[in-house]
């Protein structure tokens, strides 16, 4: 079997709410061959297995313990972990860690984009904590500000390009489980959260051109299922 890396060696991707860390992190996983791992789709398992350490109390929010040693614990392929939980101190300041960090303006206009009439605090919040955390390391920052998504897909790829050279280039079969991995976490906590409201799901052609979306009810699926395919390719 091709040795890939080790869970040491995935890579990081940190950031506050609507930097795009999600969006190109995924875009990345399904064009270079990465398991894309949200730590906002691990959310209740994170949870569950701290609070059966007694390291958390279910229901009281996200809680401060550290995810990092879960995260490694889940690496079993090439890996790439997002998510504003992702601190300097969990992923280390390395070539292979990056945080996307928009100025305070540019998230309060992304945020009021997304979800026009919220109450944003508590995310904007959450900027200046991470924008602290970040304060002082050598952590590498890409300002997002006015960027599009491919830009900053674009910057993302030049931060990551020498390991993307020393990475195996996997077969079609393993790019379907790696995107079906990534497919299943969010089927198994819209489960844990008893959401009955359509997810977006990457189609698992496994093309690594294929930037197609799926919309389906997590009701209506299990993970002994069906590959979930875009319409132009069933």
């Amino acid at each position: 079997m091709t040795p890939y890396l080790l869970p040491s060696e995935a890579l990081w991707v940190g950031g506050p709410a609507a930097a795009g860390k999600s969006t190109v992190s995924r875009l990345f996983a399904r064009k270079h061959g990465y398991v894309w791992y949200s730590v906002d789709a691990h959310t209740f398992d994170h949870e569950q297995r701290a609070a059966a350490a007694g390291l958390h109390e279910l229901g009281a929010g996200p809680g401060a313990f550290d995810r990092g040693p879960m995260i490694l614990e889940d690496i079993h392929a090439p890996t790439i972990v997002e998510g504003a939980f992702v601190t300097p101190t969990m992923a280390g300041t390395g070539p292979n860690a990056v945080w996307l960090m928009p100025s305070k303006p540019e998230q309060l206009a992304r945020l009021h984009e997304r979800n026009p009439g919220a109450n944003h605090e508590g995310l904007i919040w959450g900027w200046q904590l991470i924008n602290d955390q970040l304060a002082g390391t050598t952590a590498t920052v890409i300002n997002v500000d006015n960027q599009t998504i491919p830009q900053t897909l674009n910057a993302l790829e030049q931060h990551f390009a020498p390991l993307l050279t020393a990475h195996p280039t996997p077969d079609t079969p393993t790019r379907q489980s790696f995107i079906r991995t990534s497919n299943n976490q969010l089927v198994v906590q819209a489960h844990a959260r008893n959401r009955t409201t359509p997810i977006t799901f990457d189609c698992e052609c496994a093309d690594p051109t294929c930037t197609d979306v799926v919309e389906l009810t997590p009701t209506a699926l299990s993970q002994a299922r069906p590959a979930i395919l875009s319409p132009r390719h069933t």
